[in-house]
């Protein structure tokens, strides 16, 4: 939602129109919040919510996606399935009335895969030790210019994942 408020900036510009050098489509305090917009709600620091505070008086359709994406973390917090199958309905209808276009695509996904989602509260175990590995392998692989043979490439992984 971020990058879309900046290009709807930038198509709002008349062409050939410039501020002092820069763009006047450039939001600086869009660009600034990039970081303080994926944080999670606990981890801000008092200066971050601030911040964040006054972006959201200047921009309510951010400060709607911020607290969208804020209701979404909230379902893997929940304590059971039940609770979390609460969550996600608060939150696709959240998504329902905002009507983002952005969020609409996620939650048509997320209602594809609605069972799936909330399996993870019948046996909380997730892939993320093998994507990581996975992931190691794939860099190994893109930085093994020069090793002669696979023998020396699978001891390189080996070497990197135990």
């Amino acid at each position: 939602m971020r990058r879309e408020r900046q290009r709807e900036a930038k198509a709002r510009r008349p062409k050939g129109v410039r501020r002092s050098g820069q763009h006047a489509s450039w939001r600086p305090e869009l660009y600034r919040a990039r970081h303080r917009l994926l944080k999670a709600r606990q981890r801000l620091t008092e200066r971050e919510r601030r911040r964040l505070s006054d972006l959201f008086e200047r921009d309510p359709i951010i400060a709607e996606a911020w607290g969208l994406k804020e209701a979404f973390r909230d379902v893997y917090r929940a304590g059971d399935r039940a609770d979390a199958e609460r969550r996600l309905e608060a939150f696709l209808a959240a998504v329902n009335r905002a009507g983002l276009p952005a969020f609409d695509a996620f939650a048509k996904g997320i209602r594809l895969w609605n069972q799936e989602l909330l399996a993870y509260f019948d046996e909380p175990t997730t892939n993320g030790y093998a994507e990581g590995v996975i992931n190691k392998v794939k860099v190994i692989k893109r930085r093994a210019y020069g090793i002669p043979n696979f023998t020396a490439f699978r001891q390189r992984v080996l070497l990197a994942c135990g």
